[in-house]
């Protein structure tokens, strides 16, 4: 039903109120009133009184509406500035990374240059090129979080084998003067829960990252405990900590605390919103204690929901790869430079090789051979895209493994794949162990 407008309503009201107030008591006062001096002034009267009234109507009903106007202006500026500051901050933020891919890249070019140089130059490009798909990512995450597009992928997950992964990859960033510690509230065998893996290890290492990030000495400690029928999980800093005016717009996107920290301090201002917003998903909730220069500590929540199946195993899958020799993997894929990537992924392997286009060229190639052990689908390519051709192909092998490898990070396209019946999905980019890992999960 399309909803009436404001001015509409506003007209329609003094109408209509006009019209029964005249016709009602120009009839009261004829009967009332003989004399016609009397009526003429009784009338002039009526008509003051219909003013006064209608104009407190108005009044009361056009501030109510000016205000909702004037708040939602007010909150339009601010998000405008908020988003015009985070456009400036995402440009340096961006421009800093490509610097250091294309200007290392360039030099690579360079004759002369020693194997410690190249390795130096190398080692800068990676992790340039790291820094770069971590700030697209958040990105991503904030707009499918807005959008209302995101939602949660639950399954079987160790707690404390979660907090050991996000230490180890951690420590290393940790500066000299920091100690660095963790607390499992649970034992191993209890700490297997069900939960989204990928949202929760999320939110820890954002949180980890900002304490690294703002904490120049002293100590940094994440942990867990459980509380009823709630795990309560903490990030805890002696960094620089936050003024408890900022307390409640810390968790807005664009957001950051002091107006040119983004000088000190790298980071686009979407971070801890991306956490309230994943806590909102596992229908927890996210509050911080801080005071400056005392530190901060992070707290969240997520259900407790354990795990009892004990013919799971939980334990991390063996991170060497299986011998792969003579296994025949189909690569679909139509961007050359992708296909070559992946083929050097399985270089030495004694993988057989073969690669379709388009989506038709890798049904044909099925046809034609009977022996492939395993298919890595792009979704998206011309002729016929991956979902089509897994559905065909799924028709004519139902159990042979395929696996959907694309750019669209997004949580809707790997529920599409498989649902189309993708075996799993892998975002690009991503590396060799991540791709050895997961092969590994299909046997």
């Amino acid at each position: 039903m399309r909803k009436i407008k404001f001015e509409y309503k506003i007209t329609a009201v003094y109408l209509i109120l006009g019209g029964i107030w005249i016709l009602f008591s120009d009839n009261l006062l004829f009967l009332l009133f003989n004399d016609g001096e009397v009526l003429t002034q009784m009338q002039t009267y009526k008509g003051w009184f219909y003013v006064a009234i209608t104009s407190l109507l108005l009044y009361s009903l056009l501030k109510k509406h000016l205000v909702k106007i004037r708040t939602a202006e007010k909150k339009a500026i601010e998000n405008d500035r908020l988003k015009t500051a985070f456009i400036q901050n995402i440009s340096h933020e961006i421009r800093t990374p490509m610097n250091g891919i294309i200007g290392f890249a360039g030099l690579l070019k360079s004759e002369g240059l020693n194997e410690k140089q190249k390795s130096q130059y190398l080692d800068i490009i990676i992790k340039s090129s790291e820094q770069l798909l971590n700030i697209v990512n958040a990105v991503l995450d904030m707009s499918l979080i807005e959008s209302g597009s995101l939602s949660t992928l639950k399954s079987k997950v160790s707690l404390n084998e979660i907090m050991d992964d996000l230490y180890q990859s951690n420590i290393s960033l940790i500066k000299q003067d920091i100690t660095f510690t963790i607390h499992k509230g649970l034992k191993d065998k209890e700490s297997n829960i069900t939960t989204d893996n990928i949202k929760l290890r999320q939110v820890l290492q954002n949180l980890v990252s900002n304490a690294i990030k703002f904490t120049e000495q002293g100590a940094i400690e994440m942990g867990y405990n459980l509380k009823g029928n709630e795990l309560e999980f903490y990030v805890k800093d002696t960094g620089i900590g936050i003024d408890t005016e900022m307390h409640n717009n810390i968790f807005v996107h664009f957001f950051q605390t002091e107006k040119g920290i983004e000088k000190l301090y790298e980071g686009v201002g979407l971070g801890l919103a991306i956490c309230k917003g994943n806590i909102d998903l596992l229908k927890g909730r996210i509050w911080l204690e801080s005071e400056p220069g005392k530190g901060s500590t992070f707290f969240f929540t997520i259900p407790f929901i354990p795990e009892s199946d004990e013919d799971e195993n939980m334990d991390k899958q063996d991170k060497d790869y299986k011998n792969l020799k003579e296994t025949s993997i189909l690569i679909v894929e139509d961007e050359e430079s992708n296909f070559l990537y992946i083929k050097e992924l399985f270089e030495g392997t004694g993988v057989v090789i073969l690669h379709a286009k388009n989506g038709k060229e890798a049904v044909d190639i099925c046809l034609n051979h009977n022996n492939i052990n395993l298919i890595l689908m792009d979704l998206k390519m011309p002729v016929m895209n991956g979902f089509e051709a897994t559905k065909l192909i799924r028709e004519l092998y139902p159990g042979l493994p395929i696996v959907a490898q694309s750019a669209f990070a997004l949580g809707e396209e790997r529920e599409k794949a498989l649902k189309a019946g993708c075996n799993d999905y892998i975002s690009k980019p991503f590396k060799k162990e991540e791709l050895m890992a997961l092969l590994n999960s299909l046997n």
